[in-house]
């Protein structure tokens, strides 16, 4: 696997150097254009779903929290 994913690395690196040096000549010899689709109506599918009640509140509550003492040597 690493193999390939070098040789595929060296053979851009490649590519990229004759185009750079004009080695190599791409020219566009015909224009292209996306192909043509026909989209149809569709339906989603329906589902019902019985789900918990949640009740969302606010409350007081008193909680202990330790005091931390930090004394210099």
């Amino acid at each position: 696997m690493r193999f390939i994913g070098g040789l595929l690395i060296i053979v851009l690196i490649v590519l990229a150097g004759g185009i750079a040096t004009g080695f190599i000549d791409l020219q566009k010899t015909q224009d292209g254009r996306l192909p043509e689709i026909a989209v149809k109506e569709g339906a989603l599918p329906k589902y019902e779903a019985n789900v918990a009640k949640v009740e969302v509140g606010s409350r007081n509550e008193t909680v202990a929290v330790p005091t931390v003492d930090v004394k210099k040597p």
